[in-house]
């Protein structure tokens, strides 16, 4: 099979930041990779990527449920100190409602973090509901970064948690460009250029069938998307 491209996808503050890599299944690596920083996700799910994997809910609770989905719950469970990196995500009820307060008095107790996200959220499953099948898979960097070290990390808004995963990033011996990408990036990006290359990690596992899946056999929401987190 000639090199496919498959995608790594992180949400940040300019919109979102894609990491595509050329990956050659013969030999088991990529043969280079492009950072794309864009205000609107569907300039990054138009490429042609074999598989996605994003940092972002993709199977939602209908209803908001305090300890979130049961791969939420077990994606704690194995992060153990860095279990609060794991948020509850928005019930899909939430798309309903303007602002925080509104939300909390409907019932819909969602942390600051969950709330701050539910437009990237939200602009997620427009695109999926109203496109064809597209090959999104819903991962957690945190996750990808713990099943390269068995351990937990430093927070990575730390200098030690940071290059620790640039580290362990670099040991996988995948991405040749991953020193001068993250050169090129300004400060800000940095942390979101990590994660990016952790989902696309995670991109390269699913499509090669080596990824772990939160829990295995996942539930689907109403709308048929798996509550499933990939790694």
């Amino acid at each position: 099979m000639s090199e496919v491209f498959l995608l790594g996808v992180d949400g940040c503050r300019k919109g979102w930041l894609g990491v595509l890599g050329r990956f050659e299944p013969e030999k088991g690596r990529f043969s280079g990779e492009e950072v794309r920083v864009v205000p609107r996700l569907a300039e990054l799910l138009a490429l042609s990527a074999k598989v996605i994997a994003i940092d972002m809910p993709l199977g939602l609770p209908e209803e908001f449920t305090p300890k979130g989905r049961l791969c939420d719950q077990l994606a704690r469970r194995l992060l153990g100190p860095r279990a609060a990196t794991i948020f509850t995500p928005p019930p899909r009820q939430a798309f309903l409602f303007q602002g925080y307060r509104k939300l909390y008095q409907a019932g819909v107790k969602l942390s600051r973090q969950s709330f701050n996200l539910l437009g990237k959220i939200k602009e997620l499953h427009s695109l999926l509901e109203s496109s064809e099948k597209l090959p999104v898979y819903e991962t957690h960097p945190e996750l990808v970064f713990w099943s390269l070290n068995r351990a937990p990390l430093p927070s990575k808004h730390r200098p030690e948690g940071l290059k620790k995963r640039l580290e362990l990033l670099l040991k996988t011996g995948l991405f040749k460009d991953l020193p001068s990408r993250l050169d090129q990036v300004p400060a800000t990006l940095k942390v979101d250029l990590l994660d990016a290359y952790a989902c696309l990690l995670a991109a390269k596992r699913i499509f090669s069938g080596e990824a772990q899946v939160l829990p295995p056999r996942p539930p689907r929401d109403r709308r048929g998307f798996p509550m499933a987190i990939w790694f």
